[in-house]
């Protein structure tokens, strides 16, 4: 009874601490297989000043809103609480360099160690992000107080995949580096780890 309450216990809690620890190589970069969905917003702070956008690439405006979804197309589950989104850099189209020290991203939450802005991913009410699912959107709001004239962002994705043999063999990996159990104690709770590969 004890060693599954514990290996339960110990899946539920995993993936949200390190989502919101933000440590990035702890999860699986899944960029290219869950994407992101990125529209233009337009609010009042939109109609003082500055150009207009030009079929959504550019804009030298103040303030800039972006909706982002992001889109699972792996035939995984991905854990929700696992689920970041991260700018990875915002171009200035006159110089083709990156802006993003110069911008203010607004309610990110947090920031990478390479100090990259990011932002959790909500899946609603159910704990994963399905296959071929959907996430619930995202609102990301740019400070642009030199009137730059802008590119979209853009952004990688990580998170980890719910495969339960991967899932499995990394929350053993974790617990025992982490110092939660030693090898003995994993392979107790856990079963026999899988053969080394050649």
């Amino acid at each position: 009874m004890r060693r599954t309450e514990l290996g339960v216990f110990l899946v539920l809690i995993l993936p949200i601490s390190l989502a919101l620890g933000g440590e990035k190589e702890d999860l699986q970069n899944l960029t290219g297989q869950v994407v992101p969905l990125v529209s233009s917003g337009q609010t009042s702070s939109f109609m003082a000043g500055g150009e207009l956008f030009s079929k959504g690439n550019l804009t030298s405006r103040s303030d800039i809103q972006y909706t982002v979804q992001v889109k699972n197309q792996t035939g995984d589950p991905i854990i929700g609480s696992s689920l970041i989104l991260i700018i990875e850099q915002i171009l200035e189209v006159a110089g083709t360099r990156d802006a993003t020290s110069r911008l203010e991203i607004q309610g990110s939450d947090g920031q990478t160690a390479e100090g990259k802005p990011f932002f959790q991913v909500p899946t609603g009410s159910t704990d994963d992000l399905a296959p071929y699912g959907v996430s619930d959107p995202i609102q990301i709001r740019i400070r642009n107080p030199d009137l730059l004239r802008l590119a979209p962002p853009t952004f990688s994705i990580y998170g980890v995949r719910r495969t339960e043999t991967k899932q499995i063999e990394d929350l053993r990996e974790a617990l025992i580096h982490k110092g939660i159990l030693s090898p003995e104690e994993a392979t107790d709770i856990l079963g026999s780890p899988p053969p080394d590969n050649p």
